[in-house]
């Protein structure tokens, strides 16, 4: 009886069984939907963010490299190689002699020929301003310049300065014999004259900045096409002690442009080679 009560049960009791089973597993299967449906929603979200961020890097990155590379510098239109803008220092010394026609000063001093217009009419319109210039320096040949080079170099020796500090002293404001302006004849060195009148100065002092003419020359040589070519806090571009007397004829656009951007000689020739070197490049 005992066996027979037992199996008796069994088929209602294996149905219960199937029908949970079949309850868990829809359950199962329904809670795996639902999770894939987040879990594809959560993916699709996290790659959509990603993209973004990597385009952003890579925007970012261009815009990066971007500022890096060099871009044409708007300029007046001139070439690094134009006569008006020789470009003489210690690093871009001259072989020889330059080729030109000299023209006379009233002072006594020669220019380049082709100056001639340019310097006259600054002098007569800085004489029309109520200024008195004396002109100190123009025109040197290399040899002028060795030769005032050695007397200031031999001055600082007899005053007992070493051969090292002689030379570093000479050369704070006299460059070397193949390294002046004053060889190209477009360089003169003016003053006032109450300043070149006093006894035991040659006019050429750094406080003529200060003096009417001076402060004339800085405003008004630009528009004659003349540059203040040795300006204050330059001195490690230029390689000479600031020098408020020495003006250096580029042309009137130029000596504007440069004025404008505060722009040393070897400034503006460098952003002129940088604008040939990105034309050529884009032929």
């Amino acid at each position: 009886m005992e066996t027979k009560k037992k199996y008796s049960h069994t088929p209602e009791r294996y149905a219960q069984r199937l029908r949970f089973l079949a309850g868990l597993l829809l359950a199962m299967l329904f809670f795996t939907g639902c999770t894939t449906n987040d879990d594809e929603s959560a993916i699709s979200q996290q790659n959509s963010s990603t993209s973004n961020r990597s385009g952003e890097s890579q925007a970012a990155s261009k815009a990066a490299v971007d500022e890096d590379e060099p871009k044409v510098i708007v300029t007046p239109t001139a070439s690094s190689t134009d006569w008006n803008l020789v470009l003489v220092n210690r690093e871009n010394q001259l072989a020889g002699e330059i080729a030109m026609e000299l023209y006379l000063t009233e002072s006594g001093y020669q220019i380049d020929g082709r100056i001639k217009d340019a310097y006259l009419a600054l002098m007569e319109a800085g004489k029309a301003a109520g200024m008195d210039f004396t002109m100190i320096s123009g025109y040197r040949s290399i040899e002028q310049q060795q030769s005032n080079y050695d007397v200031n170099y031999q001055n600082y020796l007899a005053s007992g300065f070493s051969e090292e500090e002689a030379r570093a002293k000479t050369e704070e404001y006299i460059a070397l014999p193949n390294a002046s302006e004053h060889t190209t004849g477009l360089a003169v060195d003016i003053t006032s004259t109450a300043l070149a009148n006093q006894e035991g100065n040659s006019g050429l002092f750094p406080d003529l900045e200060n003096y009417p003419e001076g402060l004339w020359l800085k405003e008004n040589a630009p528009k004659y096409g003349f540059v203040l070519r040795f300006p204050k806090s330059k001195e490690d571009i230029t390689g000479i002690n600031f020098e408020p007397w020495h003006f250096r004829y580029v042309g009137v656009e130029n000596a504007v442009y440069m004025t404008e951007q505060n722009l040393t000689l070897e400034e503006y020739i460098a952003i002129l080679k940088q604008n040939e070197e990105l034309g050529i490049s884009k032929q």
